[in-house]
């Protein structure tokens, strides 16, 4: 029981950390979309990802040729870099219709989506506790954007519409993608998967890109675009490394309070550099549905499998056991 205590630990501490690093990313992005375009900030994402995970791999000598060889595996991964290039470029776009905090919280669409096609496609378990949760993590999406459909955010409706369809494409691609890596992990681990995604994503952007364009970038644009490749690097690496420790399902969970951090680290950013940033203006409804958002974040997260039988069982077991030994 306390080793698998310190792995569910273990993976929520990596689900979260993906968390954070994918809330603070659209403010990042915002303002490097305005110096350099979607293609070329792309490709610098997955170039820089690809760089460093070969220095791993080859250091402890990982690298899957294997996989390479391999008609069937690499037509898998080619589908999983095509999924997660179009996840990429769509969520990309959407920031020129949509504010952050809003393309945050439409994009909570794909955990939800990744939950529903595991219990389809992988036949995990879907308790009623995660269904309850499921319900209360939508409710709350609604609240949160109840100002859109009054239209009183300041957001053009047709501008939101766009951004809506956009960003549902992203969710979609995104979903199928992480589906895909959870197979994988059968074969290969989430380093040597990533690194050939890394390569394949980095060669589909390459005739799109504009590398030249970096030139045209001061000091602190320089700083977001190094952190959005770095953010690629941490983030994927510790949700691929997640998904080996807790249940998709779980992970699916945790990621959904990653639009809350992006509402968080916005106001933030507004307060320590008002000219850079702005952020997002909601009403009482929309915090209000933020909360929804990360109860029924937590609900999903945990269902009934705290208190169903067999664990409650196991715990008697465990306590009876330890008694005798004492």
């Amino acid at each position: 029981m306390t080793q698998l205590a310190n792995t569910s630990i273990k993976g929520l501490m990596l689900a979260m950390t993906t968390a954070i690093m994918w809330g603070l990313l659209p403010l990042a992005l915002k303002s490097v979309l305005v110096l350099m375009d979607a293609y070329t900030i792309t490709w610098y994402r997955f170039v820089f990802a690809a760089f460093f995970v070969t220095l791993f791999l080859s250091a402890t000598r990982k690298i899957p040729n294997s996989a390479l060889q391999q008609t069937s595996v690499m037509k898998r991964l080619l589908l999983a870099a095509i999924l997660l290039s179009f996840n990429y470029i769509l969520y990309l776009v959407s920031l020129h219709y949509i504010p952050v905090e809003t393309a945050q919280m439409l994009i909570q669409m794909a955990p939800f989506f990744m939950l529903l096609g595991s219990v389809v496609v992988m036949k995990e378990h879907f308790s009623r506790g995660q269904m309850v949760g499921s319900l209360v993590l939508i409710s709350g999406l609604l609240l949160f954007f109840n100002q859109q459909f009054i239209n009183s955010s300041g957001i053009d409706r047709h501008d939101f519409l766009l951004g809506f369809i956009i960003m549902f494409g992203a969710a979609i691609t995104w979903a199928a993608y992480a589906i895909m890596q959870k197979k994988m992990l059968r074969y290969y681990s989430s380093n040597q998967i990533m690194w050939c995604i890394y390569l394949l994503s980095a060669l589909f952007f390459l005739p799109l890109a504009s590398p030249e364009k970096i030139k045209s970038l001061d000091d602190s644009a320089l700083l977001l675009l190094l952190f959005c490749c770095a953010n690629t690097l941490i983030a994927y690496g510790t949700f691929a490394k997640s998904l080996e420790y807790l249940s998709t399902a779980k992970v699916s969970a945790t990621l959904a309070i990653t639009p809350l951090l992006t509402v968080l680290f916005a106001t933030i950013a507004e307060q320590i550099w008002p000219t850079a940033f702005q952020a997002q203006q909601l009403n009482a409804l929309a915090y209000i549905g933020a909360s929804f958002v990360v109860l029924g974040s937590m609900l999903t997260a945990l269902g009934n499998r705290i208190l169903n039988r067999k664990n409650i069982n196991a715990v008697k077991a465990y306590l009876r056991f330890k008694n005798k030994s004492a």
